[in-house]
């Protein structure tokens, strides 16, 4: 049955999910509002989990962002507790891979928001995936220095604020409709597919970085090396 619970707090109100790798068992969510992931995250874990002990899971999942700070803390807080109680495995998953959708052409970016003002994104293109946190506009500039004017960007995730600033370098951008699901199953079914960290101390929180950004390419590889 291979039952996996998964956390997240990073993209919204805090969620739980319940799923099994065969799909025996209907997937069991429960989602809090707005900011109680303190008060009744563990009652939501509870309510999630309906009397199954935490002995019969295969693992445990947790989204380790970025997305919203406090959000991000509890939830990893909450899982590491729980992996470390249990003995289980722990998945982490980032945003990006949470909130991608694999059924999109490239190139395609995923949007996070975190502070006011500020998003992260990933970038994939055929040969290369760049990853950003700036303001709108700044991200707009990498989008456009990577992919040219009149390009089409398939984007998902948060794209308020960022749609605008993307079109004003003329961009085009089509919005991938959101799935209809809370974060942490997205971060469930996407651990389904992941390896455990190799112990759940080694999970870190990816909180993003004003202004800086780093590209993960074979190109920008080979360019430092050269």
């Amino acid at each position: 049955m291979g039952l996996l619970l998964a956390l997240d707090g990073a993209l919204g109100a805090f969620s739980v999910a319940l799923v099994s790798r065969d799909g025996s068992v209907p997937p069991r969510t429960a989602a809090g509002a707005g900011g109680d992931a303190l008060e009744r995250g563990l009652q939501l874990v509870d309510e999630v989990l309906a009397g199954t002990p935490l002995a019969a899971l295969e693992s445990l999942a947790v989204g380790v962002g970025p997305g919203a700070f406090t959000g991000l803390r509890i939830a990893l807080s909450y899982a590491k507790s729980l992996a470390f109680g249990a003995g289980l495995p722990l998945v982490g998953v980032s945003s990006y891979d949470a909130l991608e959708r694999d059924d999109v052409p490239l190139p395609r970016a995923v949007f996070v928001h975190g502070r006011s003002g500020l998003a992260c994104m990933r970038l994939r293109s055929a040969d290369e995936s760049t990853v950003a946190c700036a303001p709108y506009a700044e991200l707009a500039g990498i989008v456009l220095a990577k992919l040219g004017p009149d390009a089409l960007l398939h984007a998902s995730g948060a794209l308020e604020g960022v749609t605008s600033a993307l079109s004003e370098v003329g961009v085009i951008v089509r919005p991938s409709p959101p799935a209809d699901q809370p974060p942490a199953l997205a971060v469930a079914l996407r651990a389904l597919q992941l390896r455990p960290a190799p112990d759940a101390h080694a999970l870190r929180a990816d909180y993003g970085e004003s202004g800086n950004y780093a590209e993960r390419s074979p190109k920008s590889r080979q360019a430092r090396r050269g």
